[in-house]
């Protein structure tokens, strides 16, 4: 008896040609970073989404910061593969000192340069209007405090700064 269940063999390679002619288109899109062009400069602006290449390994900027260096500080996120460069949005260019001074990015447009404060520390003095980093938030001295944690003290010598810029680029959603 005939099995009825194979495909013919022109079925199969007509087929496999329409599968590699649509994949084709997006693989010749993707476009490799080259490590020469990415290399970290301690100058350097990076804002969020950045890509270095590094000691031999990419990392991506989680937040705009200038002289931290990649695999040592919880503001870079080491990839596990070579990054696609070709999408310019979800991967700015970083700037330099200057551009920052000005407002402007590589491609000449005007932004806001927002840094998140240091992390809170205990040992650390702040005097009144200081700003510091803690549990995810960002906080203002309403006096010179020094190992007063913030969020915590009553009353209070931290005011919750719930406006922050780096408050609000952190919430915006990944794609």
């Amino acid at each position: 008896m005939k099995n009825t269940t194979q495909w013919p063999a022109h079925i199969l390679s007509g087929l496999l040609l329409v599968i590699l002619a649509l994949g084709l288109p997006a693989l010749a899109s993707a476009q490799d970073c080259e490590a020469e062009d990415h290399q970290w400069a301690e100058s350097q602006y990076y804002p969020a989404g950045a890509l270095v290449y590094h000691n031999d390994s990419w990392f991506e900027s989680r937040e705009v910061h200038q002289g931290k260096e990649p695999g040592i500080s919880f503001d870079w996120k080491r990839l596990h593969s070579k990054p696609d460069c070709s999408d310019t949005e979800q991967h700015p260019a970083p700037f330099d000192a200057a551009e920052a001074e000005q407002g402007l990015t590589e491609a000449g447009e005007n932004v806001e340069v927002c840094e998140r404060p240091e992390q809170w520390l205990f040992a650390e003095t702040y005097d009144e209007g200081d700003m510091s980093s803690h549990g995810g938030n960002v906080w203002e001295a309403l006096e010179q405090t020094k190992g007063d944690m913030p969020g915590v003290k009553q009353p209070p010598v931290w005011r919750l700064v719930e406006d922050h810029c780096s408050i609000q680029q952190s919430r915006q959603p990944v794609l």
